[in-house]
């Protein structure tokens, strides 16, 4: 019996060393490469249609940065749950001197509690009001400094950060430049087709958390005309798999403590 105790205490110490192995906090990492024209694979949710995607030919910076970080964002609403595993921006690397970028992501509360149309809409993530506003996750990405060329860049998102998006609820997906970059160390492309989930903003201060870190529209910031702006964002379901790995990753742990036990005997 305190053999068979034993046993069980290795086996759950085992599945725990399993289970924070596969969720301990690592960076989202970032690779390039595909069409500037489709998608990679198969998206969950898209702000351009691959038939638009051409039309997205404006590098975006970010408003003025008069603080630690400058940003852009789009908005979004599914109009399915699915869980966020990775996402796709057209995106230009400009040089970057300070290569740790930081991504947030926003839930802003039900379908249309941020206008995708107005182009006065705005949304603050550390006002008292609404109170809905949640952060999703935070974490950072590090680029290599680039030519500036317009790419298809993948965010792959580590376990931890791997969150669930539910059908017609608005999120916010951030990017934020430091101000050693400054507004256009990473640019965003953009498009004029309308985006009926969500729509671009931008900030010239990214992390002000004493009450006033606005987030307005491109035109709401002088960045460009009234007509609301789209960036070019795809979001990629999560594999299904990982409980299942874990159950493999466990079994095998158990079988080498059986091993072990049958040797030592």
């Amino acid at each position: 019996m305190n053999t068979n105790k034993k046993t069980l205490k290795l086996l759950c110490g085992a599945l725990a060393l399993a289970v924070v192995g596969s969720v301990a906090q690592a960076q989202i990492t970032f690779s390039s490469g595909g069409s500037l024209t489709a998608w990679n694979g198969t998206p969950a949710y898209v702000s351009l249609a691959n038939s638009a995607l051409s039309g997205a030919s404006t590098g975006q910076g970010d408003a003025t940065i008069t603080g630690s970080y400058g940003l852009m964002a789009e908005t979004f609403t599914p109009s399915s749950s699915f869980t966020l595993g990775s996402f796709d921006i057209l995106l230009g690397v400009n040089n970057i001197t300070a290569p740790t970028y930081t991504i947030n992501l926003y839930d802003l509360g039900p379908a249309g509690t941020v206008s995708v149309s107005a182009s006065a809409a705005s949304y603050n993530p550390y006002a008292a009001s609404p109170a809905s506003i949640a952060l999703k996750f935070t974490d950072t990405v590090t680029f290599a400094a680039g030519s500036g060329g317009e790419v298809q860049g993948t965010f792959a998102l580590p376990v931890a950060d791997q969150t669930a998006l539910n059908a017609n609820e608005e999120y916010a997906l951030e990017i934020l430049n430091p101000t050693a970059d400054g507004s256009a160390g990473i640019t965003w492309f953009r498009g004029s087709t309308a985006d009926p989930g969500g729509q671009m903003f931008s900030s010239g201060d990214g992390l002000n958390s004493a009450g006033n870190g606005v987030r307005n529209t491109l035109a709401g910031n002088g960045q460009a005309g009234g007509a609301p702006r789209t960036g070019a964002l795809a979001l990629y379901a999560a594999s299904v798999p990982e409980p299942g790995s874990l159950t493999l990753l466990g079994l095998s742990s158990l079988a080498g403590i059986l091993f072990l036990r049958r040797k030592n005997s």
